[in-house]
């Protein structure tokens, strides 16, 4: 077995990844707010805080101290407490997705689309600041650790870091599968029909590997920074939510953030020309040349 871990570290992660999470979210999915099997309202936030910490986080260390032994181990941790020098990384971090809307906003509104900012100044703090920094503590942070540090990092070595991106879009989309299907989970309602077709699309595709791909970006543009992976990952979500959307963006649709996404990643693209800061991370064991889908 541990053989076999060795030679398939990203693939022995998922395997014993993607069973954890239809166990750990089946609770809430057999709810009331689910399929209806239980007559019972069973929020999906335990399953999915669970997933975190002992799916994504636990399971990229004891597979990185199988394959890389204690070292390896350091290394990883390493990424937690790495803080880049200038303010520029934690600007960008915290304020793209903001900045995104306000200039699509602008473009629709006008002027009058800073008058939420100037009636709502404080809620900058407390609808969105404070909610971002707790939840990419508590759970983005961890969540980073598997995808980013883990698993990207490790295919960006054999793939590149835009291909590694592409694959772990879906990767990344599927483990929240199983909220499409919960009221609440990927949206306030409960998706039907062809719904969820475009939710799927969504998480699978359009929305997720634009974000892999920026993420990714960012990750190897501050040495491996799991702190501001974490804040830009959790930004994209606060910013698209409910409460920010009608606070500060009312009538603006929250599917410009992705469009925004979008453009922005596939410029990094360009202008890097596929790099998308890569570098070899010191220390980092080599990866052997041998064929993609076995090393994986």
């Amino acid at each position: 077995m541990k053989t076999w871990i060795r030679n398939h570290p990203v693939g022995a992660f998922l395997v014993a990844l993607y069973p954890l999470m239809w166990l750990l979210s089946l609770p809430a999915l057999l709810g009331t707010e689910g399929v209806g099997v239980i007559p019972v309202a069973i929020p999906p936030d335990p399953g999915l805080l669970a997933i975190t910490i002992f799916g994504l986080l636990c399971l990229s260390l004891l597979i990185t101290g199988i394959v890389d032994g204690k070292a390896g181990m350091r290394r990883l941790l390493r990424h937690f407490y790495a803080f880049p020098k200038g303010p520029q990384w934690y600007m960008l971090a915290l304020f793209l997705s903001p900045a995104i809307m306000l200039l699509v906003s602008l473009a629709i509104r006008g002027g009058s689309a800073l008058t939420p900012f100037q009636m709502h100044a404080s809620e900058i703090v407390t609808v969105y600041l404070v909610n971002l920094v707790i939840v990419a503590a508590l759970i983005s942070i961890s969540e980073e650790c598997g995808w980013m540090a883990f698993v990207t990092a490790r295919l960006q070595r054999r793939w590149g870091p835009v291909a590694a991106s592409v694959s772990v879009g879906p990767l990344f989309g599927f483990i929240h599968f199983p909220l499409i299907f919960i009221a609440g989970g990927v949206t306030y309602g409960k998706p039907h029909g062809i719904e969820i077709l475009e939710y799927m699309v969504f998480l699978l595709f359009l929305f997720t590997i634009p974000v892999r791909i920026l993420v990714t970006w960012l990750y190897n543009a501050t040495g491996g920074s799991l702190v501001l992976v974490a804040l830009l990952h959790q930004s994209f979500d606060i910013t698209g939510s409910p409460a920010v959307l009608n606070t500060f963006y009312p009538g603006v649709n929250g599917l410009w953030l992705y469009a925004g996404i979008i453009t922005i990643a596939l410029a990094l693209v360009g202008i890097t020309r596929g790099r998308l800061g890569y570098r070899a991370e010191p220390g980092a064991m080599p990866t052997q040349a041998v064929p993609a889908v076995a090393g994986a």
